[in-house]
């Protein structure tokens, strides 16, 4: 408890007056409760008394005992809401704190961490794993303390009417205690194994999800349901062990409490005959605190097992708070506002997980204004390459300088602000077609810049197919849209930002010779004066730049303009070619 106190801290001591304004309010509560029983306890010794009979003894009940119930059921009432509000209240604001930091996290990272967590992985976390430290950090600890405040409050009580039977009656109690330290590692193993196995299992799903065509066009749907039944299954077993372990727990907390209970009448049978400092309204004050007694140690014991359960998802979350990115700004990083020049300098490149580099001795130099084309076969580096502008992973060695300067100097965030960046895998959020594009807006803007952009893009002639138009919703991962669609809708949101450098890594796979062609042209009108990079397979597409080079096992081989490279003979002079025939071939059927 007191590591997941520690581990806590960040949140406890921003918010200490509310844990401090609950604690004071247990307190008040937890001596309240002791008016009951004292009420039932004068009732019992005027009835023993004898003292009153008859109308004496009723309106002794309606004037004194109804009167004094009333009352103190009406100010357990009042402590206790306002206890639970103010606990909901710091519940709601845990929960936000915990979701905010996660997902500050997570986006301030680079493409390293994304390499060790899954998607699966990472929406288990945020859902399942926030829940149990929210419900722990928020209700648990406050309610054991609270438990423990009750536990303090009616022990001392106890002592006052007879120590020696307190020490017998909550002496099995304690035995709560030691059985929780030995459920402790057992509930800790397993609920890691829970927590692990429903990472798996968000994963397959979240990947059957999204490869849901793929899985029905290959026809693969039985073996993806029981690829998902196993991990179900094995998701089942594991937290049908854990709550067996806190199911067979239970009955020794309820045997512990009966021996309780049965000390104390053993101890009165034999005391209270003919004992005048023990008479029967002190056994029956005792009684009910002792029964009052056995719900915190129970409660206590229950949210134990529970707390070692938050403990672990909390490990797993402090995982994604204290990764830190690769990429970090200095103090002194500087806003980077324009881009003049790109120079890569002997740039090489490796993955983390790779043994040799993806990218060898780069030299390139982009001026402003250029459009420099990259071609090259696949897995040669293209990608990798241009990855490099967006601060995604370190550089190996060699430098990359943006207007004179390492990237280093400047802050990622104004460096990625400056490159608009149309990806291979087009991701298009569930919203509709004029939100995604304007999605890229970095800026106040005109409607009739995003007519501007969708137009630039070819996407204009594919609005009146569209049930809605620009408000049709295209679906989660742009589900309701053609593949060509989703390139081009990209490519709008990416005009949309306007920014210095554009980025298009082979988006202009899935659109036809024709549609290709407008959107090259527009690309040189629409963004006159700034600096285009354009990766192709199909060389149509970069035969117009100004600056083209081929690389081959990330290194580049060839250099130049069209005219020069078609006229070096080599590998983008035969690749030219053959795409040449295959359009005529294509054409001439």
């Amino acid at each position: 408890m007191f590591s997941f106190i520690k581990n806590m801290s960040w949140f406890i001591n921003k918010n200490k007056r509310y844990y401090f304004a609950i604690f004071i309010i247990g307190v008040i509560l937890a001596i309240t409760l002791l008016l009951p029983a004292n009420i039932v306890a004068d009732f019992v010794r005027v009835i023993e008394e004898g003292s009153l009979n008859g109308d004496g003894l009723k309106t002794y009940i309606i004037n004194d005992i109804f009167l004094k119930a009333i009352a103190s059921a009406l100010l357990i009432y009042i402590v206790t809401t306002t206890r639970r509000f103010i606990q909901v209240r710091l519940r709601v604001r845990l929960f936000y704190a915990l979701q905010v930091r996660y997902m500050e996290n997570i986006l301030a990272q680079d493409a390293t961490f994304f390499e060790s967590f899954q998607s699966g992985d990472l929406l288990t976390r945020a859902l399942g794993d926030v829940k149990s430290v929210n419900f722990s950090g928020g209700n648990r600890l406050l309610n054991m303390i609270y438990e423990a405040t009750v536990i303090i409050t009616l022990v001392t009580a106890m002592t006052i009417i007879n120590p020696l039977l307190t020490f017998y009656s909550v002496l099995p109690l304690s035995l709560i205690f030691v059985v929780n330290l030995l459920l402790r590692i057992k509930v800790k193993k397993n609920w890691k194994y829970v927590r692990e196995a429903s990472s798996q299992m968000s994963n397959v799903i979240l990947e059957s999800i999204t490869n849901v065509r793929t899985i029905r066009a290959f026809s693969k749907e039985e073996e993806n349901y029981k690829k998902n039944i196993e991990y179900s299954n094995k998701a089942y077993k594991i937290e049908k062990k854990n709550l067996f372990i806190n199911v067979s727990f239970q009955p020794i907390f309820e045997s512990i409490i009966a021996i309780s209970v049965i000390i104390a009448y053993a101890y009165a049978i034999h005391k209270i005959p003919g004992n005048e400092k023990f008479k029967l309204d002190d056994f029956v004050k005792f009684m009910l605190y002792l029964n009052m007694l056995a719900s915190p140690f129970r409660n206590i014991g229950n949210m134990l097992s529970n707390f070692y359960q938050s403990i672990i998802s909390l490990d797993r979350l402090n995982e994604i708070y204290d990764a830190k990115s690769t990429i970090v700004d200095t103090s002194d990083s500087k806003v980077l506002d324009h881009v003049d020049s790109i120079e890569f300098k002997n740039v090489s490149f490796k993955y983390p997980n790779d043994s040799t580099n993806t990218l060898n001795n780069v030299n390139l130099i982009i001026h402003k204004g250029e459009t420099l084309g990259i071609v090259g076969k696949t897995g040669s580096g293209k990608s990798t390459l241009i990855r490099q502008l967006m601060r995604q992973f370190p550089i190996t060695s060699g430098q990359l300088l943006i207007n004179g300067e390492d990237v280093s100097n400047y802050t990622k965030k104004s460096v990625r602000e400056m490159v608009g960046y149309v990806p291979q895998e087009h991701t298009l959020f569930s919203r509709s077609v004029i939100q995604n594009v304007e999605l890229g807006a970095a800026y106040d803007y005109d409607i009739q810049e995003v007519y501007k952009v969708i137009k630039a893009a070819d996407f204009e002639k594919d609005i009146e197919n569209l049930p809605d138009g620009l408000d049709t919703i295209v679906g989660e991962y742009g589900v309701t849209l053609s593949g060509g669609q989703k390139q081009r809708l990209s490519i709008a949101r990416a005009f949309m930002k306007n920014a210095d450098v554009l980025i298009m890594d082979d988006s202009l796979s899935a659109v036809d010779g024709k549609t290709e062609s407008n959107i090259i042209d527009n690309i040189s009108s629409l963004r006159n004066g700034k600096t285009n990079i354009i990766v192709a397979h199909r060389l149509s597409a970069v035969m117009n730049a100004d600056h083209i080079i081929v690389l081959d096992k990330g290194t580049i081989c060839e250099d130049g303009t069209h005219e020069e490279l078609m006229a070096l003979n080599g590998w983008y002079h035969d690749l030219f070619n053959h795409q040449l025939m295959t359009k005529e071939d294509s054409e001439n059927e």
